[in-house]
């Protein structure tokens, strides 16, 4: 089994974290990350790894596409136009979307380098991507990676990347990182709770977005 075919059959139960006390704050502490540097006027939107459907459904993203089945049910029943694919080949022509969210999307793919690629072909020359990941040397990566470890059904996919990785992947890709913002400051061993998101990158912080534009 790989991770595709978990996402197609545990679809439901890793909807439901949202839904538990500590999903619905942190989550809403992840968007309002994601708010800071995400603009309506990034049209059209697309979500690459749009899981479930929830950043997409906040944020009035109209399209996404997944590898997973069961995931993209979800997401089209959130009122998203979906299309299974991966990220590393997406079915849409170069430079017709002015946005591309990605969420902790890098750290499933097969080719985090392949996904940043093709993000940035589809990206119009004044498009942007939103990156948001959960960075390896934080107390939130450094958990998740033990859950990996030790055969978390979702986590033992994952790779977990530095900032500093995910800043050179960025560029490898042509695209020119201008923005920034982070949360989860508090660490997972306290008691979730609902945070400011900063407008720049936090040592530490468990969730940090990167906005980036093509050169």
């Amino acid at each position: 089994m790989d991770g595709q075919d978990v996402f197609d059959r545990e679809a439901r139960a890793y909807d439901a974290w949202y839904d538990s006390p500590d999903g619905r704050v942190i989550f809403a502490n992840e968007l309002a990350a994601v708010r800071l540097l995400w603009r309506g006027e990034y049209r059209p939107a697309l979500e690459v790894g749009v899981g479930s459907g929830r950043f997409a459904q906040a944020l009035g993203i109209g399209h996404g596409i997944d590898p997973a089945v069961g995931a993209l049910a979800m997401a089209a029943r959130r009122g998203v136009g979906v299309v299974q694919a991966r990220g590393e080949a997406l079915p849409f022509s170069s430079g017709g979307h002015g946005g591309v969210l990605m969420v902790a999307t890098v750290c499933f793919a097969e080719s985090p380098e392949g996904v940043l690629a093709e993000a940035a072909r589809v990206l119009r020359p004044a498009g942007c991507l939103i990156l948001c990941a959960i960075p390896a040397d934080s107390p939130w990566g450094e958990l998740y990676s033990l859950r990996k470890s030790a055969g978390h059904p979702f986590y033992r996919f994952a790779t977990f990347y530095t900032v500093a990785q995910l800043l050179v992947m960025v560029g490898d890709a042509g695209l020119v990182v201008d923005g920034h913002a982070s949360t989860l400051v508090n660490p997972p061993s306290d008691p979730a709770r609902p945070e400011t998101a900063q407008p720049e990158l936090v040592t530490g912080a468990g969730f940090v977005c990167l906005r980036a534009r093509r050169r």
